[in-house]
């Protein structure tokens, strides 16, 4: 009751007050007499049967200049009336995006009755926008070869990367749609993209690090736009935008349908003797896939109600690069070994139901109302050539629901209101494995909860059970105000907005007994003990943002400046913890409630657009602007909550000497618990395991006050051109710098307490020069500071030294809207990345081990994390270059419609994960490892150094459209990875199975696909 009452104080406050931002397109343009003189007052309408309110309307300045913003896509007829004058009128004129298209008119003297009607077409370049922007119709998404979810769509666009480990295998959507763990753009992060539905961000509270479990299906969108660089302040980040225009339905009952279906048998098969010899055990093949996505829509009361009801259903399955275990639920077995009569088996099922209602309360008043419901399983998911079925998880969101109302309110022509109130719930999680959708075992429920997870040091390899899961709950609300000022020169938006809710996710682990085995060469040494099952719970009390945004339109320059103003507060609340099974007799433990973030910001944008000859055919543009990185309830922004801050996590050498040969028996003779090394363990890596005392503290100069967020800075110039009718080229250069970096010390130690050695890498032709060469400041603990009490201390970068990270690139694109039939989008994108915290790590060493310069420094400095040596603390890339073009052609008379999509992008980065024996370390050293550490895990290959095998992909589809009264239907053949390439698209980082495939692109498979539209 307490969630539905807070949702309609939301609501109540956005119908109350002014709105937010206005995320569709734009007419505007400038009105003469036939001398060539502006007029004012001039009487400006645009029609349309996409506007339920069917004609919003405008009038021109001092100026002769007019503006007429927040049109949704589609076709609109613009007429001009001022008395004394002929009524001008355009026909035909087209909107896509956020753009705005200028439609200019020359009125001459003459009657009232005397009309002239001309046929226009939307512009190929923009030239009062900075914002660099792709637009996808939805029929454009329908007839071209890729999957129909929202970020491989947004993967077609130039330069941007789907980061993740399925980011460039979702070939066809042959993973489902829960694919793809974030996207990024020209040196963004993940964190800091975002998908929205008319402008508001349907992401949880969680979803700081991807795009969240919530995306919108194509079937409810009219269309989609990505905005990519230069984007614009209603949001503090400069991510990618995804944001879909959702289908309002009409006066006309329509609907459409997507259909396609492919199995095995469609498939072909590119496991050559190549990747073979390579070493990929098995290839990923498609096994079953299908989609229905039917969408109806039209009146409940004509001119006055409107509704959009759409669903998704999809089902894959995937034959993973891996075999089962054999000795998979053998309590007794400790090895992986092959069953190559049964290959593993990824699966998934998911499900979506959309319904948009659209009411016209008055003639001035716009209402509209969402409910979506969404649930899958990909069950299981995670089967991979490193994680054997047994020891995947099942992907599980038993609960996605959203609810939001819009109000739209054009008090006059020049004053625009608008307001959204939002409530999104999620229920997900990686979770154990269970009989219903993942494994037919019937072994599985009754042995599961004793099976130890193990970790295979050489090869990567996960085993006999899974380590670590989650189940998580993240409800959200969120309200956005704003109000928009209107002239035919100026335009400006004030807005306010504020997101708040709770995460708490449950952590536990599959077995019993919360532990992990890592064995190397089958023999162990070393146990992963975890402070599990736990349930942490922290609140997101504010994320509000308020911001100023203008535009001004002097002569043929656009001029665009913008404030926005961020704060964010977080908060654990009073929480207590119990037993657990490492600590059975440990005492309730309960946390008070503790503030986390209490961050403010200013930032800005900049930026001009200048109409070089004044015809609209070409614009130069130039931009400046700071954005800040994606924050939730994720890393700062939960860390310090007191059990995320404790010690949760942490490993212990172990050299198992029982009786049943060079193995032992795989049972560990000690107390797991006890710190002191005791039996066949070493001591704890930190003796403050599980107890109420912090690992992790705070300085308040980095969870408070103005200006300690991560944030970055861009500059982007550029040209776009109409290089003849329809055809246009643009040209931009980028450069991103990131500032404001957070890092951790540990303060038990300092730089004089390590001894650094050097190694020679190992000699192997997949490495730079054959290997063999040196590799220098490698870092091991003296044994005087070995069993120091870990202390992390985190806090600002800036006061350790200078860091830098920089992005730099251009981008050459093209555009094609042919009146034959022919449309061509795509282009170049070129850039290099480099990274320098030398001067940092020169006082905090440490943070050489696993991810340099996390907020959090996850892995205690005897773990199991991969050091990298110091002299790569200066990292720089080569250009990467990628390719990507998309085509569709209408063969006139016949109908028959070809379309492609082309991919030519760089191959996975390179690592080389050696393991560094006690052996070579008493060489280099002059003695073993601290703590008795059985090895360490070192990179000897300099970051962005080393690519592997460009992608070089073509998908083809051929189609036939039927016309039967008002039906149409598009029956297509698709064909992915027309060539059959056999790229190899990951590959293992460890140096027992060094560049060894992971993953290879999808063999060629056909999918029979149609679009019904009625």
């Amino acid at each position: 009751m307490k969630g539905f009452i807070r949702l309609a104080l939301c609501v109540l406050t956005a119908v109350l007050a002014p709105t937010w931002a206005f995320a569709q397109a734009s007419i505007a343009g400038t009105v003469k007499d036939t001398s060539g003189a502006v007029l004012p007052g001039v009487t400006v309408e645009a029609a349309s049967p996409v506007l339920i309110e069917k004609v919003r309307t405008s009038v021109t300045d001092g100026n002769g200049r007019y503006q007429i913003i927040d049109l949704r896509p589609g076709a609109y007829t613009v007429t001009f009336t001022l008395a004394g004058f002929n009524t001008f009128k355009r026909d035909g004129v087209t909107l896509a995006g956020t753009g705005t298209s200028t439609v200019d008119a020359d009125l001459r003297v003459g009657a009232l009755e005397e009309t002239v009607t001309v046929t226009g077409e939307a512009p190929v370049v923009n030239v009062t926008s900075t914002t660099t922007q792709r637009v996808l119709s939805l029929d454009t998404a329908n007839a071209i070869p890729t999957a129909r979810n929202i970020d491989q769509l947004a993967n077609l666009v130039p330069g941007v990367t789907i980061s993740g480990a399925t980011g460039s295998r979702n070939v066809g959507n042959i993973l489902g749609a829960n694919s793809g763990d974030g996207v990024t753009f020209h040196g963004t992060q993940s964190a800091d993209s975002r998908i929205t539905v008319n402008g508001i961000s349907v992401m949880t509270l969680q979803a700081g690090g991807g795009l969240g479990r919530a995306k919108p299906e194509m079937g409810s969108a009219q269309e989609v736009t990505f905005d990519q660089s230069s984007v614009s302040a209603e949001m503090p980040t400069g991510g990618m935008r995804m944001n879909i225009i959702p289908r309002d339905g009409g006066n006309t009952l329509k609907g459409t349908a997507f259909m396609t279906f492919a199995n095995n048998a469609l498939t072909a098969s590119n496991y050559t003797d190549r990747v073979k010899t390579l070493g990929l055990a098995a290839p990923q093949t498609l096994k079953l896939n299908w989609e229905v996505n039917p969408g109806l829509g039209g009146p409940f009361k004509k001119d006055k109600v409107w509704f959009w009801l759409s669903a998704r259903k999809t089902i894959v399955q995937n034959y993973a690069p891996i075999f089962e275990n054999r000795n998979a639920y053998d309590i007794t077995k400790w090895t992986y070994e092959a069953d190559e009569a049964k290959q593993g088996v990824n699966k998934g099922r998911y499900h979506t139901m959309n319904l948009r209602t659209t009411v016209q309360a008055t003639p001035r008043n716009k209402f509209a109302f969402t409910y979506k419901y969404e649930g899958y399983c990909s069950c299981p998911e995670g089967v991979s050539a490193t994680v054997s079925p047994e020891a995947a998880d099942d992907g599980r969101n038993p609960r996605l629901r959203q609810e939001h109302v819009e109000w739209t309110s054009p008090v006059t022509s020049k004053l625009l209101f608008e307001a959204v109130g939002m409530h999104l719930f999620e229920r997900w999680g990686s979770m154990h494995l269970q009989p219903r959708g993942s494994l037919d075992d019937p072994r599985l429920l009754a042995i599961q909860d004793q099976m130890i997870s193990v970790v295979e040091q050489s090869t990567g390899m996960t085993y006999r059970n899974r380590f670590g899961n989650n189940n998580t709950l993240v409800p959200n609300y969120t309200y956005r105000v704003a109000m928009a000022y209107v002239t035919g020169s100026h335009s400006a938006k004030f807005g306010f907005g504020d997101t708040f809710g709770f995460l708490n996710p449950r952590a536990y682990t599959s077995s019993i007994l919360p532990v992990q085995y890592r064995l190397n060469g089958g023999v162990p040494n070393l146990i992963t003990l975890q402070n599990t099952p736990r349930t942490t719970k922290s609140d997101e009390k504010h994320d509000i943002g308020i911001f100023a945004q203008d535009r001004w339109t002097l002569g043929r320059a656009t001029i665009n400046g913008a404030v926005r103003y961020d704060h964010i507060i977080t908060e654990a609340p009073e929480q207590v913890l119990g037993p657990t099974p490492l600590q059975p007799n440990r005492a309730p433990i309960t946390f008070a409630k503790t503030p986390m973030l209490n961050w403010q910001d200013v930032t800005y944008r900049s930026g001009v657009a200048f109409d070089l000859f004044g015809n609209g055919r070409t614009a130069l543009k130039a931009s400046f602007n700071k954005y800040l990185r994606g924050q939730t309830l994720n890393g700062l922004g939960a860390a310090a909550n007191p059990s995320n801050a404790m010690v949760n996590q942490v490993t212990r050498s172990w050299n198992d000497r029982g009786g049943l040969g060079i193995n032992g028996d795989f049972i560990p003779q000690c107390d797991l618990v006890a710190p002191a090394a005791n039996g066949e363990c070493g001591p704890l890596s930190n003796p403050n395991f599980g107890v109420a005392v912090p690992l992790e503290t705070f300085d308040p100069e980095l969870m408070n006050g103005m200006g300690s967020r991560l944030a970055n800075y861009e500059f982007s110039a550029g040209v776009q051109h109409e290089v003849v009718r329809r055809v246009s080229v643009d040209f931009g250069f980028f450069r991103r710098i990131w500032a404001d970096f957070a890092t951790t010390d540990d303060l038990s130690v300092s730089a004089s307490d390590f001894d650094t050695f050097t190694i020679t890498a190992p000699s192997n032709p997949g490495l730079p020069g054959g290997g063999a060469y040196a590799v220098t400041g490698l870092l091991n603990l003296k044994p005087e500071a070995f069993g120091r009490v870990g202390r992390n201390y985190n806090t600002l970068a800036a006061n350790y030294g200078k860091q830098q990270e920089h992005w730099t690139g251009v981008d050459i694109g093209v555009n094609v809207r042919g009146n034959s039939g022919l449309t061509v989008m795509g282009g170049l994108s070129t850039g290099k990345f480099m990274s320098d915290n030398c001067e940092i790590v020169d006082k905090i060493p440490e943070l050489l081990l696993g991810t340099a310069n996390a907020a959090i420094n996850v892995f205690p400095i005897t773990s199991t994390g991969v050091w990298t040596p110091k002299q790569f603390c200066h990292q720089e890339s080569p250009f990467l270059t990628q390719v990507k073009l998309q085509s569709i052609y209408t063969v006139p008379k016949i109908d028959v419609q070809l379309s492609a999509v082309y991919q030519n992008i760089p191959g996975p980065a390179i690592q080389a994960n050696f393991v560094v024996t006690n052996a070579i370390a008493q060489s280099a050293l002059g003695r073993t490892l601290a703590g008795s550490a059985p090895n360490l895990t070192a990179n000897v290959l300099a970051p962005g150094s080393l690519y592997g095998e460009r992608l070089n992909q073509l998908d083809l589809s051929f189609g036939r459209i039927v016309k039967l009264g008002t039906t149409r239907t598009n029956i297509r053949l698709d064909v992915y990875n027309f060539t059959n390439a056999d790229t190899v698209v990951g590959v293992n980082a460890n140096y027992g199975s060094f560049r060894r495939p992971t993953d290879i692109l999808p063999a060629r498979f056909a999918k029979i696909s149609a679009t019904v539209d009625f």
